[in-house]
């Protein structure tokens, strides 16, 4: 063929014929074959999910036992701090308040329940040593009249006598019981007063008129004395108060401003009212007290030291019984003083209860 001309390509096919019959035979070999690696791999994955199964549940009960030791361990070592409060606690008896047990053996969120167990058992230590306290000092009280009138009675028993001297015996034995009643009459109010049943009065009040009748009530006892009575307040002034609780708070300021004076001495009792209050100041020219007494003065069954000589019953409960009394009129009380210069007492209350 001349050069350039395109040579023709070549086809060439060629058939395969097989019988139909041996290609289905091949066939099903092949799916046989592959049902039987899949049920093999079938079987194998079963087998594997178990062991994989155990493997989980083995670990599983392998850390909820971890857990459970742990938490336990974990929680017994936290509580052993509250195990030991308690035991110091367990130990505290009323011959012994003290909570034995150091703060640094504690944890630091039971440091702040320490703290507050000791100011709880200091506070009751406290409360239980006035309490014994107030027994001997009740029965001192008791005592002294009571040995007083016995021995009254007996020297008036010893002989006959007129009928004067008998007279003067039984009179001396009326003061007696009269002071074992008051005694007695305060320590029933402060009962009273602590199962919260002295509860205010609220009454129109002419304090000028009252503050009159206790100046009256007792100048006899300030005569007696040497001293002088002052009354500085205006002729009409007014409140809604409890008239019995606040002339009680009167009566035992003016008492003890006179008992704890110095012959010679003047008690002066002032009123004035302040916006929506009521200013009462009790001043006396006597002994006056230390700021360590001024701090305890209020409490019950307290007495200051025997330099102050005062006659009559004095279980120190007067001054406890005006602090509860101005308490329940909504008032407070204040004492200012100093040594050798007086004292002087300050109530305010509301002008209306």
């Amino acid at each position: 063929m001349p050069a350039g001309t395109p040579q023709p390509l070549l086809s060439l096919y060629v058939q395969y014929a097989r019988r139909k019959s041996e290609l289905d035979a091949i066939l099903e070999g092949h799916r046989d074959k592959l049902d039987a690696d899949l049920a093999e791999l079938r079987a194998m994955t079963r087998n594997d999910s178990r062991q994989v199964l155990l493997l989980l549940l083995a670990l599983g009960a392998g850390v909820l036992a971890a857990l459970l030791v742990g938490s336990w361990w974990l929680v017994r070592r936290g509580l052993k701090p509250l195990k030991t409060l308690t035991t110091a606690v367990s130990r505290v008896s009323e011959k012994d308040f003290r909570l034995l047990l150091k703060r640094e053996d504690l944890t630091e969120e039971l440091v702040p329940i320490h703290e507050r167990l000791t100011d709880t058992l200091d506070a009751l230590r406290r409360a239980f040593d006035r309490e014994k306290q107030a027994v001997g000092d009740i029965s001192h009280e008791l005592r002294t009249p009571l040995a007083a009138l016995r021995t009254t009675l007996d020297v008036a028993l010893r002989k006959p006598r007129e009928a004067e001297q008998y007279r003067i015996t039984l009179s001396d034995c009326r003061d007696i019981a009269r002071q074992l009643s008051k005694l007695v009459d305060r320590i029933l109010m402060l009962a009273s007063l602590d199962a919260g049943q002295a509860s205010p009065s609220r009454l129109p009040v002419d304090l000028a008129d009252m503050a009159t009748e206790c100046l009256a009530v007792i100048r006899p006892l300030a005569e007696s004395q040497n001293l002088a009575l002052v009354g500085d307040f205006p002729k009409e002034l007014r409140a809604t108060t409890d008239p019995d609780k606040l002339r009680e708070v009167l009566m035992n300021l003016l008492h003890n401003a006179v008992e704890y004076n110095r012959p010679g001495g003047t008690v002066t009792l002032k009123l004035q009212r302040l916006g929506s209050e009521i200013r009462v100041d009790v001043t006396d020219t006597g002994i006056g007290m230390m700021p360590d007494v001024q701090e305890k003065i209020f409490e019950r069954f307290y007495r200051a030291d025997a330099s102050r000589h005062a006659v009559g019953v004095h279980a120190g409960l007067g001054l406890a019984i005006v602090r509860e009394y101005v308490n329940r009129l909504h008032g407070t009380i204040e004492v200012h003083s100093s040594p050798s210069e007086g004292s002087r007492f300050t109530v305010v209350v509301p002008a209306a209860i």
